[in-house]
């Protein structure tokens, strides 16, 4: 369970970064969308900033919540700004 309650707290992390993030900016993806994409931005983001500080972040809780919240938020506007761009279906 130790192992999967990081991805787990994550996930909601970031879906919360999303759907906050859609409340600052409309980007047309629907609830559902929003919570998915922050849900994959808040996995995302904290996998890449603990690559970066060499696998040593997974200590310190704070910053795992803001990065999976910032995450979250950038994942909801990224999927806005693909559902936008031109040629997409």
């Amino acid at each position: 369970m130790e192992q999967v309650l990081p991805y787990l707290l994550n996930t909601l992390l970031g879906a919360g970064g999303g759907y906050l993030g859609n409340m600052l900016k409309k980007n047309g993806l629907g609830m559902v969308g929003n919570l998915l994409s922050g849900a994959v931005g808040g996995n995302v983001l904290p996998l890449i900033v603990s690559a970066v500080m060499g696998g040593g972040g997974g200590d310190n809780m704070i910053l795992n919540i803001i990065t999976a919240l910032i995450g979250g938020g950038a994942g909801s506007l990224v999927g806005g700004l693909f559902k936008k761009a031109p040629g997409a279906a």
